[in-house]
């Protein structure tokens, strides 16, 4: 039988591959096939095709046009980087999906449980990150706790520096809601800070979380076994009591935070040493000092062993 000579080579191409098909050889069949379609089709065209359907927003057509261009040119650079483009675009949105969580700041939204990224308040999280931007500085190369973590954003910021952050909170979020950060730090969950016990460490964060806590004098102690300094804050109570915030059940004054610590650090530290830093009313920064009126007290708690 000749061979018609008015048919194009893949056309060609197909019938042997139809051929290779019908007489059980269904890879020579594929490898024709794919072939054929290799000569006939314009595969750059393709890829363009499936960059213009990811730019309006058809990320399943545009992965299937790539994947139908690596199966006729497996290898092919263009198509092989949008492909991972798009994956890299996918894992992005997957782990930032929890942030559209309505629930993040608890239930009340008109006053947050804690706090979150993008939440309405951006004056509250700038005051939040000045503590944890602080704490930077003094955690370099060392084992940190966060504790009263909440969403994680600032066990993230301590992992810049520090050598290991491990993250602690009661909150128990969904699995819609369940923070991810690109950091190393590790966040553990339905954690009771009051009951539970902690790894040893060097040094505990613990930020806008004493002021929450039932037993916080116990939540203290706990803290104290496991570290030998602790970094925390405290709102001042005239500003920032439970009288305009639910969930806030001790309004110590400074003078019975700083008793607080001290006596929580007693079966270890026969003393402690206090660093004292404040937030002003109206301003998120960090100012050195000791101020019984300011909006927020800082302090840098070290134990001390007899004759350090």
């Amino acid at each position: 039988m000749g061979t018609d000579t008015t048919l194009l080579p893949q056309q060609h191409l197909r019938e042997r591959a139809l051929a290779a098909f019908e007489d059980g050889r269904p890879e020579e069949a594929h490898e024709l096939m794919r072939l054929a379609l290799a000569d006939a089709l314009q595969l750059e065209w393709l890829n363009d095709f499936a960059v213009l359907a990811h730019e309006l927003g058809r990320g399943k057509e545009a992965e299937a046009l790539l994947r139908a261009v690596l199966a006729i040119e497996p290898g092919r650079e263009d198509a092989t980087q949008n492909v991972a483009a798009l994956a890299r675009g996918a894992a992005g949105a997957a782990a930032a999906a929890w942030r559209d969580s309505e629930t993040l700041g608890g239930s009340d939204p008109q006053m947050y449980e804690r706090a979150f990224p993008g939440m309405p308040r951006p004056d509250v999280m700038s005051e939040h990150c000045s503590r944890y931007a602080f704490a930077q500085g003094l955690v370099g190369g060392r084992d940190v706790l966060d504790l009263g973590c909440g969403t994680g954003y600032g066990s993230e910021m301590l992992s810049w520096s520090a050598r290991s952050v491990r993250g602690f909170d009661l909150w128990q979020p969904t699995g819609r809601e369940h923070p991810r950060w690109p950091g190393v730090a590790s966040l553990s969950y339905g954690h009771d800070l009051c009951a539970d016990p902690l790894p040893v460490a060097e040094v505990a964060v613990m930020f806008e979380v004493i002021e929450h806590l039932p037993d916080a004098p116990r939540a203290l102690r706990i803290a104290w076994s496991a570290v030998d300094a602790i970094i925390g804050s405290f709102p001042n109570p005239v500003h920032h009591g439970s009288w305009m915030n639910q969930y806030h059940v001790n309004d110590w004054p400074l003078e019975q935070f700083e008793q607080e610590l001290r006596a929580a650090a007693a079966t270890r530290f026969p003393d402690v040493e206090l660093t004292h830093l404040h937030q002003p009313v109206g301003s998120p920064l960090l100012v050195a000092g000791r101020d019984p009126d300011a909006s927020f007290w800082v302090v840098v708690a070290t134990g001390r062993t007899v004759g350090a």
